[in-house]
């Protein structure tokens, strides 16, 4: 998560910007959407860092 300083040579986007992305498979967006906060910036790495945690969480 973005928290402070831009780094000119990595992109950031927003939650929407990440659901309305072609990158990511319907399923996937559904994940994002839980995963991701509104008000925060993520780079295209950390969002799918998030999913595969999500997705590999132990079912308990």
């Amino acid at each position: 998560m973005n928290t402070g300083s831009n780094d000119t040579n990595t992109n950031i986007f927003g939650k929407r910007q990440m659901m309305g992305s072609a990158l990511f498979s319907p399923q996937e967006k559904d994940v994002l959407g839980v995963v991701l906060l509104e008000d925060t910036s993520y780079t295209l790495d950390e969002a799918k860092e998030l999913l595969e945690r999500f997705l590999n969480k132990e079912v308990i």
